[in-house]
């Protein structure tokens, strides 16, 4: 075959691979989400007009002014923005190989924090700074639009760039960023590969949604029906995303996927907020804080189930923003006794990708509450991951389980329905190991469950003969709690997961609402192996017995076998089977292997040592 067929065959396909892209991306801004949207545009608006008019700094400077703790946190802000005045720029760098996003939100931090500044103290400098990163990220060659949450963060950095500093800028910067917003950020959907996000999937479509809607808003009036499409298609996405947190709140993909994606959703909602009128707030949102409130331990430490890190919880103005909503709540009193409790460990040095929207807890600031009374002690939530909580009190002393059901079959799920996290005394006992290295060969494919962390053989669950749970829908149920004297019940229902290991598998948890103990007892039918039951712990450990000790910070957590169904206390290897993966260091596994018989019964108990 001829060299030039050749290169025609090539252009012919590169050509109707470009139609077909175009197709797909005007077909997701048209006929499959063609909401009719009967409002006025964002170009009908003066800039400022994303999240921050104008018309807003009087009451922002008022609560500053009045407030300790919004006075406290300005001057955090302002601290964090010095400090960017002699950091490094954004740079079109991928650490590891694919992903841009360390440098888009290094760009969304910087940007947010010198621009608010700007807008409060007018200090040439910091409008100098946020020039300087603007131009940084414009002369990228692009914004690394086949891993679109790049491009997505980048897009929202720039927007707000470009509007919060609009009235000051020359006509050329203007042309300059509105051009770079546009064919970097909104005209990156016609040219990359088929963007999957634009069904609601996961938090990819409430980042990518709301980052293009920020794009439109902040350039509607340089391309009016390129944004107006964007704009349509961006709100339906980002509503419909509302659909993660049913039944009650819960989010799927845990709590750092929580404050991703919900701290780009609800920004999403208040810039349309701004600019089409307040909407109603669903009661659902005030579940999902709820849940954030219930997910967290004494410790400060978060049930870091799906993905999540093994550290400390912190506040985003997400949770502000809902807090506000609901001024008749306890949130906003949790979220400023949280708020108030993270501050001294926000100081400038810290890194820029958690706390990269901290100006923003300023424009939703939830006003001190007088609201008595407590929130209750234990609570179950619904979904796709279903979980129940309980605890002593809300003390930092306090006993806490967090157990779940669920499913491996989630966004970011690992196999590990029946696992639960332990605190008491200002311990964690029981540990999530969290996750693996998301540049490891299939990880978000076939080779998922080969890695040991993301599988049930490292989790606070059961293993029958080294098999692999199912990841299956619909997952494990997790009954609501039961009141029995002094304590609470409840049940998860395993069997799904072990559909072809039992016949039936049943997780009964019983948390003593005084004193913290539990007791932990599963019921198996027909299981075809021996069942291995096992913790994941960073104390100390000795066995003696029936019994186990784990130790920490001079304090003493006992376990002890209830039931008779053979298989001594032994340690496991956490040892990965391959180099490339974390070796788990600091971490130990305590457990046993029961034999296999036709009705297997497991009960574990375990309590503070006094």
């Amino acid at each position: 075959m001829r060299r030039d067929h050749v290169v025609c065959k090539d252009r012919q396909r590169a050509a109707v691979s470009l139609m077909m892209r175009k197709y797909l991306f005007f077909l997701w801004c048209g006929a499959v989400i063609a909401p009719a949207f009967a409002v006025e545009r964002p170009s009908d608006l003066p800039h400022p007009r994303l999240l921050f008019p104008s018309a807003s700094e009087a009451g922002v400077k008022k609560n500053i002014a009045s407030d300790a703790l919004a006075g406290a946190l300005h001057r955090n802000i302002l601290d964090r923005a010095d400090a960017v005045l002699t950091a490094r720029t954004c740079r079109f760098e991928k650490s590891d190989g694919r992903r841009l996003l360390p440098e888009s939100r290094l760009a969304l931090h910087h940007i947010l924090h010198t621009a608010w500044a700007w807008r409060m103290t007018r200090e040439q400098r910091y409008f100098d700074r946020t020039i300087k990163e603007m131009d940084a990220a414009s002369a990228m060659p692009s914004w690394n639009p086949d891993h679109f949450l790049d491009t997505a963060e980048m897009s929202a950095a720039m927007a707000i760039g470009y509007d919060w500093l609009y009235q000051d800028l020359s006509t050329a910067l203007r042309e300059k960023y509105a051009s770079q917003i546009e064919h970097k950020g909104l005209r990156a959907l016609t040219t990359h590969r088929w963007p999957w996000w634009t069904q609601p999937t996961n938090n990819w479509s409430q980042v990518c949604g709301a980052g293009m809607s920020f794009a439109a808003i902040a350039i509607d009036e340089v391309q009016p029906g390129l944004c107006a499409d964007v704009l349509k298609a961006s709100r339906r996405l980002v509503d419909d995303s509302l659909r993660f947190y049913q039944p009650d709140g819960a989010y799927p993909e845990g709590p750092d996927y929580w404050h991703y994606g919900s701290n780009f959703h609800i920004m999403h909602l208040a810039a349309v907020d701004v600019i089409f009128g307040k909407q109603a707030v669903p009661a659902i949102w005030q579940r999902s804080a709820e849940f954030m409130i219930h997910l967290k331990g004494p410790s400060g430490v978060p049930f870091n189930f799906a993905d999540g890190g093994l550290r400390g919880g912190y506040v985003t103005p997400a949770q502000s923003w809902i807090a506000a909503q609901f001024p008749d709540s306890m949130l906003p009193t949790w979220v400023r006794q949280d708020l108030s409790a993270s501050l001294p460990q926000k100081k400038a040095a810290d890194g820029p990708s958690d706390h990269r929207f901290h100006p923003l807890h300023l424009l939703w600031w939830p006003r001190d509450s007088d609201m008595g009374g407590s929130s209750p002690t234990f609570a179950r939530f619904g979904g796709e991951q279903e979980i129940a909580f309980a605890r002593t009190s809300w003390q930092p002393d306090a006993a806490w389980l967090a157990i779940k059901g669920g499913t491996g079959a989630a966004s970011h799920g690992h196999l590990d329905a029946g696992s639960f996290v332990y605190e008491a005394a200002g311990v964690r006992w029981f540990c999530d190991l969290g996750k693996e290295d998301y540049n490891l060969p299939g990880y978000f494919g076939k080779q998922r469950w080969e890695y040991f962390r993301l599988n049930n053989r490292s989790h606070n669950t059961l293993v029958i003969g080294d098999a692999l749970q199912a990841a299956v829908h619909p997952g494990a149920t997790v009954t609501p709690w039961t009141k029995q004297d002094q304590s609470v019940a409840c049940t998860i229902n395993l069997q799904p997961m072990y559909a072809r290991q039992c016949s039936t598998l049943l997780r009964h948890a019983l948390f003593d609402t005084s004193s913290g103990r539990v007791d932990l007892r599963d019921e198996i039918d027909g299981a075809v192996a021996p069942v291995r039951w096992a913790v994941v712990t960073d104390a100390s450990v000795s066995i003696s017995g029936d019994e186990v000790e784990l130790r920490k910070e001079g304090k003493t957590l006992k376990l002890r076998r209830m039931d008779q169904s053979g298989g001594a206390w032994q340690e496991f290897s956490l040892a990965p089977p391959t180099a490339v993966e974390h070796a788990n260091k600091g971490f130990r596994m305590v457990g046993f292997v029961a034999p296999a018989t036709p009705h297997l019964e497991l009960n574990v108990r375990w309590e503070l040592k006094l």
